[in-house]
Formats: structure tokens, sequence, C-alpha cells
């Protein structure tokens, strides 16, 4: 006597007014997950991948791994429920400006020494009285107004934004690192659960009900491709197997 213990789930969609919402079907599964009893759910979804979706999310508690985060579970879902589609995709690398290039500057010429040597109005000053002396001394040192900060080096300059820019460059490609990183881990992370779940799942029924005909519709499994899929992945080898030249 085989015992199944049965049990319903209905996924929700989230309401879209501008859209109208997908009509949805009631599926059976009974399968058997590391060769315990088989078990009987019912799944409200709109096409059968959606409801083995719905099959994964309720297995994940049985997996013996740490909680796992939502897009860890989002991960494992997608790659059991559509094994021809890429469960997690690149990310986009943040872009990297390039170096700034070396100048060659000219040498800066060295300061003109000032001059001790007095010149002729210089030296007929010793013969004005000393109140027309200040007088003059006032009035060219209000018209004069002397530049008392240095030029700034254009090398100095260049080498200063160089600098910035490479600090800029090795922060971003920390950053670009970092996401390389955690991507690596969570497609390692998702591989190793599939690879513990994959030969642990045994679906023996998958079914579709027909509301109208009140009958139910045996659904072979695993799932074909998509015939998307199918057309792309043929267009791909095509191109790869197309000579060069």
């Amino acid at each position: 006597m085989k015992l199944c213990l049965t049990q319903t789930f209905h996924l929700c969609p989230m309401k879209n007014n501008s859209e109208r919402e997908p009509d949805l079907i009631q599926y059976r599964l009974e399968y058997s997950l590391n060769n315990d009893l088989p078990s009987e759910r019912f799944f409200m979804a709109t096409n059968p991948r959606d409801a083995l979706s719905q099959l994964a999310y309720s297995c994940i508690k049985h997996i013996p791994v740490d909680s796992l985060s939502q897009n860890e579970q989002d991960c494992f879902v997608k790659a059991f429920s559509d094994p021809s589609k890429p469960f997690l995709e690149k990310p986009d690398l943040l872009e990297v400006p390039k170096p700034i290039p070396d100048i060659d500057f000219p040498e800066s010429e060295p300061p003109t020494p000032a001059t001790d040597e007095k010149t002729s109005d210089e030296s007929n000053q010793d013969d004005f009285p000393e109140d027309r002396f200040m007088d003059i001394q006032n009035t060219e040192s209000a018209d004069s107004t002397p530049d008392l900060q240095p030029k700034p080096d254009p090398a100095t300059e260049h080498r200063t934004k160089q600098e910035e820019r490479l600090a800029e460059i090795a922060k971003l490609e920390k950053q670009n690192q970092e996401l390389l990183e955690r991507y690596e881990k969570l497609k390692n992370k998702t591989r190793r659960i599939m690879e513990w779940f994959t030969p642990r799942i045994e679906i023996m029924t998958f079914e579709e009900h027909n509301r109208w005909a009140d009958s139910w519709t045996s659904i072979e499994y695993p799932l074909a491709p998509d015939e998307e899929d199918n057309s792309s992945n043929l267009e791909d080898s095509e191109i790869e197997e197309a000579p060069i030249g």
C-alpha cells in the first residue's frame, strides 16, 4: 500500500492594472525526495515551469545547507525549473578609466637674480627731500600689487592628476573584483546544491488539470527546452561551426 502526503500551494501573482493577469492552472505532482515516501502536491501556476519552481521552493528546507539567502534560493529554483537557461547572469562591471599618459614638460628656467646696481634714478633719490621721497614711495607701493603666490608647476600638476587617476582606477578594479567573487561564489554554491538535489528528486507523476473537461493531462518530465532556446542554441552552434574568412 502506497502512502501519499497531499498538500496544496497557491502562488498569488502581483496585480498589474495595465495588463491582464495570466490564468492560473492546477498542476499535480507526485514525487519522492531522498528515497522518502512519495508525496502528492497541487500547485496553482501559470505554466509547468512555474509549477516546478514552486516545488523547488517547497523542497529548500530539506537541503542540507545553512540558511539560504533569497538570492541563493532564486538561483537554485531557476536552475531546477529551467536547466536549459543560465540561472545567473554575469554582473555588469564598473567602467574603469584609462591612466593619464605621461607628458614631457620643458625644464623650468631658474629665477633671474636681482642686481645690486643702482640706476641713475635711484642714485638721484639722495638729492630729493625726505618728504618728497616718502610721497613717491607711497605712490609706487599703492600702484603696484606684488604677486606673492608662485606660479604652479605644470609637471607637478600633471603628476598629481596621474596619481589621483591611478587611485580611482585601483578603487574601481577592487569593486569589480568583489563583484566577480560574489558572482563566482553564488554560481558555485548553486551548482553544489544542484549536484546534491538532482539525483535525489524523483518525479513520478506530473499532470495538468483541464477545468473545462475536468480531466488531467500527463506532462512529460523532464520538460523539453523552449523553442526559443532551441533556435538560439542552433544559431550559436552554426556561428561557432562556421569557418572564419
